[in-house]
């Protein structure tokens, strides 16, 4: 396979790798190393002390309010285009309107192998404020893992969807994950710019051409 296109196949897997869901508060500490300010995106990283892995967060404005992007993330089976390389989304269950249990699975080219997680994702809506926090927690043991698929079993994340005004938010998106299996620190890395930067492209044609 010629060197180029492995290489991207390989960022393109940790697009999904590096889009699954937890929390942490560590994710708000320490200071973060502004990356690419690009098309009114920033993307900022941050190293781990003890972990070989970066964080990232991006932020943006984007002319949604907070429940028009309320019901994309509780949604995003309806929107995988959104997330580069995603080949499935299922809603498992949902206990009640503030918490799902969610699939996912991206096709990855040869010679990276498949990768799969479970989430639980819970939505927090502060009334006072008006802001939307979207968290959630890895469950790899959910289901039975898939045979030739890497199952996600690290990572933490938060969408934080702050209003603006009437017609815009904030949105920040803010993730710390292991993709697991045989991917170079140095690739994984490379794709914490690079995965949330084309993320936000895409939310922004998908909800606010």
């Amino acid at each position: 396979m010629n060197p180029n296109i492995k290489f991207a196949a390989m960022i393109r897997i940790l697009s999904f790798a590096l889009l699954i869901f937890g929390t942490s508060p560590v994710l708000f500490a320490q200071s973060w190393d502004l990356r690419k300010d690009e098309d009114g995106i920033k993307v900022y990283t941050k190293v781990n002390d003890g972990h070989p892995f970066d964080s990232f967060k991006a932020e943006m404005k984007i002319n949604l309010t907070v429940p028009e992007i309320t019901k994309f993330l509780k949604h995003m089976d309806e929107h995988p285009e959104a997330f580069p390389d995603t080949k499935e989304i299922r809603i498992l269950e949902r206990p009640n309107d503030s918490t799902q249990i969610q699939y996912a699975l991206t096709d990855a080219p040869w010679p990276v192998s498949d990768r799969d997680g479970i989430y639980k994702l819970v939505f927090q809506y502060n009334k006072k404020t008006g802001q939307l926090v979207t968290k959630a927690k890895a469950l790899p043991t959910y289901l039975p893992e898939i045979e030739d698929v890497v199952r996600i079993a690290l990572s933490d994340t938060y969408w934080i969807a702050t209003p603006i005004d009437e017609k815009s938010i904030k949105l920040e998106y803010i993730v710390h994950a292991d993709p697991g299996g045989n991917i170079p620190e140095w690739l994984a890395n490379t794709a914490a710019v690079d995965v949330p930067f084309d993320t936000f492209i895409n939310i922004r044609k998908a909800l606010a051409p």
